[in-house]
């Protein structure tokens, strides 16, 4: 029989300790590789050219690279149905667009916005106006509307989005509260929008910072800010609102992870984010596209979806009353 004193005991004991605990050190370390962050959009875009801005500097706070991945389609739901059946474990990440909580009520989809994600932050939100050519008769969209009073069927009035985007159903609704017959015209992506509206095809635009460079260069003006305020850009230019027509459009997005994350996580995560959102690098690529800063954390990013997504019912059903969609 061997005898140990208790000083061997106790080394011994600490000596087996020590495998456990490194074990439960790594284990326990996150982010220990890197995280993937899906954009439901093409690359090039606006939304892409922001997050990966902020997913660069998120790498400063987090330790590790954060990849984006670019899955577009179905007006973000692929994006969407795809961190549904990711693990839990925060190394797959998504940018959330506000045509995912309007997408359950026009399609079957493979998620729930209540109960398929773990938001995370809120972080931005585009600013849109209505564009027209530089040389267009119309200084305001309230001219705009008595030339189309005058000429139903005859103006038209673009979008990028596709039929169910956002800024196409904001235009429809515009259409409608305006009691005018113009022809909104959906296109797939922003740039197509701009190349229609500068070479003639269609006679106004709605438009967020993409049109920012040709306002700049004197190609485009903005008739009308289509946001709620007045815009910070453009300070002297009159809302839509404040031409007569009660309608704006906003198009905010966040992050989330899958459902179930760990609270620990989700901080570390939502904290390395809001400090992406506030670096220099942030703050040009916001400013240079005109988009604000709309920053939420965990617990009010969650209300946000959940009152979005039961506005956004209403809007769908208001839009098919009217005949604006089947």
């Amino acid at each position: 029989m061997t005898v140990h004193s208790p000083r061997r005991r106790t080394l011994l004991a600490a000596a087996c300790c020590i495998p456990f605990a490194t074990t439960t050190s790594r284990a326990e370390s996150f982010p220990a590789k890197p995280i993937t962050l899906i954009i439901p959009y093409p690359a090039g875009g606006p939304t892409d050219v922001v997050v990966r801005v902020l997913a660069e500097e998120a790498r400063k706070s987090l330790g590790q690279p954060v990849v984006v991945e670019n899955r577009p389609g179905a007006n973000g739901s692929v994006g969407a149905a795809t961190l549904a059946r990711a693990p839990a474990d925060g190394y797959t990440l998504a940018v959330i667009p506000q045509s995912v909580y309007r997408e359950p009520y026009l399609n079957k989809t493979s998620y729930d916005p209540l109960t398929s994600f773990t938001y995370i932050a809120l972080l931005t939100d585009f600013t849109f106006g209505i564009a027209v050519r530089s040389d267009a008769p119309w200084k305001s969209f309230k001219e705009f509307v008595v030339d189309a009073t005058q000429r139903p069927n005859n103006l038209s009035i673009g979008s990028g989005g596709g039929l169910l985007g956002t800024p196409n159903i904001a235009a429809e609704e515009l259409i409608d509260t305006a009691k005018v017959k113009v022809n909104a015209v959906p296109f797939k992506g922003d740039s197509e929008v701009v190349n229609a509206l500068l070479g003639g095809h269609i006679d106004a635009a709605v438009l967020s910072g993409v049109a920012v460079p040709h306002i700049e260069s004197g190609k485009m003006r903005y008739i009308g800010a289509f946001a709620e305020k007045r815009i910070a850009r453009f300070p002297t230019l009159p809302t839509i609102v404040e031409q007569g027509y009660p309608v704006w459009v906003d198009s905010p997005y966040g992050i989330a992870g899958p459902k179930g994350m760990e609270p620990s996580r989700i901080k570390l995560i939502q904290d390395a984010f809001r400090l992406a959102l506030e670096s220099p690098a942030s703050t040009r690529v916001l400013q240079q596209l005109n988009q604000r800063v709309n920053y939420l954390g965990a617990d009010d990013y969650r209300k946000f979806a959940a009152s979005t997504y039961a506005r956004e019912k209403q809007r769908v059903k208001r839009l098919r009353e009217l005949g604006r969609l089947t």
